[in-house]
């Protein structure tokens, strides 16, 4: 009998790799070692004497950018999900309109909806065509204030903020009679008529 070649048993003797070893198994290529190599070592060193028996070295503690720290607490992003958490009907039709209706959503609806969407998206002036009703998704973004009301967008701002203007000299005219409150047109004059 013949003794058994190496290379054609089951045992390599080749040295183990990631790409060879199992799914746990990590051996890193000793890169953080290197002066300006990447960060992905261990971050320090175990130390034989002293009280401390690892020391943290500065240059291979890992850094991450992240945003500023006011910036993260004022988002309305969270990185958690109430379980008890329900979308309103604003939310579910903002995206693809009313996706959850009968057949769901079928070609037609799509290829309607998308090309509103890409409508609005070049025209955002107007982003409606004129004598047509608003679409029920553009509808839910607006009450979301995710997208400008386009009543207000083809207006010019200025006779809007005149409207404006005019409704709160409106509000500000209020006067409380005996009997009940009624709006006045126009200012009542000082004067004492004779």
């Amino acid at each position: 009998m013949f003794p058994t070649v190496a290379r054609l048993s089951k045992a390599s003797r080749a040295p183990l790799t990631p790409k060879r070893g199992n799914k746990d198994f990590y051996k890193g290529t000793r890169q953080a070692f290197l002066p300006g190599g990447p960060r992905t070592g261990a971050p320090g060193r175990h130390v034989i004497r002293g009280r401390a028996k690892y020391q943290l070295l500065d240059e291979k503690v890992r850094v991450y950018v992240a945003p500023v720290i006011e910036d993260i607490e004022e988002t309305e992003l969270k990185p958690y999900v109430v379980i008890g958490t329900r979308l309103s009907e604003d939310h579910k039709k903002a995206v693809w309109s009313n996706i959850n209706g009968p057949g769901g959503i079928t070609p037609e609806r799509f290829l309607r909806v998308a090309r509103e969407q890409a409508y609005a998206e070049q025209h955002p002036e107007q982003p409606v065509p004129s004598g047509k009703p608003i679409p029920g998704w553009m509808q839910a973004q607006i009450n979301l204030k995710l997208r400008e009301d386009p009543i207000y967008m083809a207006m010019p701002f200025t006779k809007y903020r005149r409207d404006e203007l005019a409704l709160n000299a409106k509000k500000d005219r209020v006067v409380k009679g005996p009997r009940q409150l009624e709006i006045v047109d126009e200012k009542p004059s000082s004067s004492s008529p004779s």
